[in-house]
């Protein structure tokens, strides 16, 4: 990452964070009217709480920490939430002042709920969807063509080996044809833990693994990507296309974010160079965008993901608002968009709306 570019950004998030606590601190602490000795027990908890995400941050590649990161991450996530919920209670204090006590204390219970359930709600596994998808122009000898969607697994974040192990198993379970990985592999260098590494070269399929780069590829060092793709056996597409057997062409978009990186950044037009004419096609574009521009070029289908379908308040909102499909699976005429809603979660490992997921998606003639 540019030294400039990574210096902006990290003043304002810092800025943001800082300025997301001194607003709740602000709620809590006037709206139940606090004293002194209160207010600074809560100012204390708030700091700490508050450091205890920056230093696990800083301190991530020592596993010594990993029990500080999760705590952090966990804090980060109701600190959002907080967010969110004292944002509607500012709105119903101003129309109704006289209740500002009873709705601070009614935004603590809620925050409480939510909290609990989405930190429960992250734990669990993730759930299998499957979507038939009907491909016109698809050969009979392909129809029920079975591709495996995942995405961003974010390893070296918070997923244990366990959780990925039992996704390994649950993907190779189903049997698919092609396992489809659409970016945000890893957050961190997982090449020297063989056990990671180990357990997706178990990931099975007839025609392999093929990958696109995430935003999270550039951020952790793309040579740390196709080291892991070489290790695994998995294919990249990096604005590529290739084919499956002459029938079926798969194509595949660089993520945004390269340009940050002085790469070029997704280009369809280079990709569609070296794609087969007169062949379904299957775009692999981290984000879910462009979707109107690939129908017209012929996509049938597009995968993507990036907006792990929110989370939590506020992002599980705000995700609508900025993405046009943001989470589940899309049809523009005769073509298809599926985004998926995340294989694990980045940051806080939680969930509000949402689930992580596998989906198999099978491919039939139209």
């Amino acid at each position: 990452m540019p030294k400039l570019y990574f210096i902006v950004f990290i003043v304002i998030a810092l800025s943001l964070y800082g300025a997301m606590h001194w607003f709740i601190y602000q709620r809590i602490a006037n709206g139940l009217s606090l004293t002194s000795g209160p207010r600074l027990a809560l100012k204390i908890f708030m700091l700490a709480a508050a450091l205890s995400f920056i230093l696990a941050e800083f301190l991530s590649r020592l596993k010594l920490f990993n029990s500080l990161r999760l705590v952090g991450s966990l804090w980060l996530g109701i600190i959002a939430i907080s967010l969110a919920v004292f944002f509607l209670e500012t709105i119903s204090s101003l129309l109704f002042p006289g209740s500002r006590r009873y709705l601070v204390i009614a935004a603590l219970l809620v925050i409480s709920m939510i909290s609990g359930f989405s930190i429960f709600n992250g734990q669990r596994y993730p759930r299998v969807r499957e979507i038939t998808v009907p491909i016109p122009g698809l050969r009979p000898d392909l129809s029920g063509f079975s591709i495996i969607h995942l995405s961003d697994l974010h390893l070296g974040n918070l997923t244990p080996l366990k959780r990925l192990k039992w996704t390994v198993e649950r993907v190779n379970s189903l049997e698919p044809d092609l396992i489809c990985v659409t970016g945000d592999v890893l957050d961190r260098d997982i090449g020297q833990s063989g056990e990671y590494c180990q357990l997706l070269m178990e990931l099975k399929a007839r025609h392999g693994v093929v990958a696109v780069t995430g935003n999270h590829e550039f951020y952790a060092g793309l040579d740390l990507f196709s080291d892991l793709a070489r290790k695994c056996g998995w294919r990249i597409l990096r604005n590529q296309a290739c084919d499956i057997d002459g029938k079926l062409c798969l194509i595949g978009l660089d993520d945004d974010a390269g340009k940050n990186f002085k790469f070029s950044g997704p280009d369809l037009d280079e990709a569609l160079r070296s794609a087969a004419k007169d062949v379904p096609r299957i775009l692999l574009y981290h984000r879910p965008d462009g979707f109107a521009r690939a129908a017209r070029e012929g996509i049938d289908l597009q995968l993507s993901g990036h907006t792990h379908a929110g989370q939590i308040p506020p992002m599980d909102f705000l995700v609508w608002l900025i993405y046009k499909y943001p989470s589940g699976f899309y049809s523009l005429g005769h073509a298809h968009i599926h985004t998926s809603a995340g294989t694990s979660t980045w940051g806080p490992p939680m969930r509000f709306l949402s689930r992580s997921e596998i989906v198999k998606l099978t491919l039939v003639s139209q």
